[in-house]
């Protein structure tokens, strides 16, 4: 007869408990949570973190899940995918898997302690009585087979044998769950201090400020079309990144999304008089204008009412092209030039005068903890490795005159009892 359980465990409503926090069903499903959201935020567009405060980066994040994620837009953003560093189910997920990976990390350390002491290696822990035999094989002999099988073996006294996998199961284990507590405070750090300014648009010369007291801008001087130079405050630290690329400075991780064509443009008459330019009906007309030619405005119209003129500049499909720049009369519509941007250009009675001053989308990330749950991350991978190599698997077994009681706990262990009992008649104790 198999007895699944011993009935007194079952009654013991702290043992219970015990065994909820510390099993391997609850970890296992928080670290599938918190990998679920990880490689939501890898994969999915996520929401800016200051949300509808921020109108321009919003509807910019907005419109790109759309795209992405077309049909699934409605559902995953209601269920925080795309947010998921504000999602309540992430956030406790995270919040709970400390102080579970903790507690068996600390049972993990208490059970090392305990063989280096070479106490309570014959008791009991939290193994479960998996089977009760009838004229099982003398201890002696079951001995052998486990030593065979690579078991750590110890007899207490003439009728208790224990066999485990000490003391590489249990360090495996502790490495594994001492990972797991670090990546999962590197990420609550994360939450607690870190903070993210995403798609930013800057302008050279013009200082874009962030949290912390941090400030970027963008060098003003003409350089490399293909990259900008980005000047960090405090420190004036300087970091030259081509589109697409990324780079780390005083412990922020900046991201150059998108390099912005952009020119300080003047007018002069032949008589070098200069020329007011408006680039719109709500903004005063200056002699001297800033143009950027961004994604979510490739194009831009500029009058020059004195001259009657007005100009449209098309950006170009990739950095470091030029370009195009269109010329019309003014009230007539008639085309005057179409060509491409010049440092000077003479349209009729008007000189232009073309400074480059790029722009940027730029995304700076302050995250103190990622050097911390990276590490775990690589800690927790080896001691992962090694529990596969070393399962944490504990056999006791105990003689009780003919009858033979098998506890086990660990994984794939009660296929061990099988395969020492299969041969044995089983049967039930009076």
């Amino acid at each position: 007869m198999t007895v699944l359980a011993d009935p007194i465990e079952d009654r013991d409503a702290w043992r219970a408990l015990w065994r909820l926090l510390t099993g391997d069903a609850l970890l296992i499903a928080l670290c599938a949570i918190v990998a679920a959201g990880l490689v939501a935020t890898v994969i999915l567009p996520q929401q800016p973190s200051a949300g509808i405060s921020d109108p321009v980066a919003y509807s910019r994040w907005e419109a790109e899940a759309k795209r992405r994620e077309d049909v699934l837009y409605a559902p995953l953003n209601g269920l925080g995918f795309n947010n998921v560093a504000q999602a309540i189910w992430w956030r406790m997920a995270l919040a709970a898997l400390i102080p579970v990976t903790g507690l068996r990390l600390a049972d993990r350390l208490a059970r090392l302690a305990d063989m280096r002491r070479g106490v309570r290696d014959g008791e009991l822990r939290d193994e479960r009585r998996a089977r009760v035999t009838l004229n099982a094989p003398p201890l002696n002999d079951l001995a052998d087979r486990l030593r065979a099988r690579r078991y750590r073996v110890l007899r207490h006294g003439d009728d208790v044998l224990v066999a485990d996998r000490a003391p590489w199961a249990e360090l495996a284990s502790a490495v594994l769950h001492l990972g797991l507590v670090l990546a999962a405070a590197g990420l609550s750090f994360n939450l607690v201090v870190g903070w993210e300014a995403t798609n930013k648009m800057v302008v050279a010369g013009v200082s874009m400020p962030l949290r912390d007291g941090y400030a970027i801008t963008l060098d003003d001087a003409a350089g490399d079309p293909a990259r900008v130079t980005i000047v960090l405050q405090p420190g004036d630290l300087s970091v030259m990144l081509g589109e697409g690329k990324q780079a780390q400075a005083a412990g922020l991780d900046i991201a150059l999304r998108r390099i912005i064509p952009g020119y300080r443009l003047s007018a002069t008459t032949r008589e070098a008089k200069p020329l007011l330019i408006r680039a719109s009906n709500f903004v005063s007309p200056t002699a001297e204008l800033l143009v950027t030619l961004g994604t979510d405005e490739p194009e831009r119209y500029i009058a020059v009412p004195e001259a009657r003129l007005a100009l449209a500049l098309t950006a170009s499909d990739s950095a470091g092209q030029p370009v195009r720049l269109r010329a019309f009369a003014i009230p007539s519509g008639n085309v005057i030039t179409d060509t491409t941007v010049q440092p000077t250009l003479v349209i009729g009675d008007v000189e232009f005068r073309f400074k480059p001053a790029q722009g940027a989308t730029i995304g700076v990330r302050y995250a103190p903890g990622d050097v911390l749950w990276r590490l775990g991350l690589a800690v927790a991978l080896i001691g992962a490795i090694g529990g596969l190599i070393y399962p944490m698997q504990r056999l006791l077994i105990r003689r009780r005159g003919e009858w033979t009681e098998f506890y086990v706990g660990g994984r794939h262990s009660q296929r061990e009892v099988v395969r020492l009992a299969e041969s044995h008649h089983e049967a039930s104790p009076s």
